[in-house]
């Protein structure tokens, strides 16, 4: 979700793969995600 922010959350981002299978196997999937607050308000105003 950051990277879609980082690219302007464009409705074209292709999502990388994340091998979330092998990393929850190894109980390595994060439960939630530290995200920047100036990125997510620089998104909100490419939106309105």
């Amino acid at each position: 979700m950051i990277s879609i922010y980082k690219d302007g959350g464009s409705n074209k981002y292709k999502v990388p793969h994340m091998k979330k299978h092998r990393l929850e196997g190894q109980n390595c999937l994060g439960r939630q995600l530290d995200v920047n607050l100036g990125l997510i308000g620089e998104t909100i105003g490419q939106c309105q």
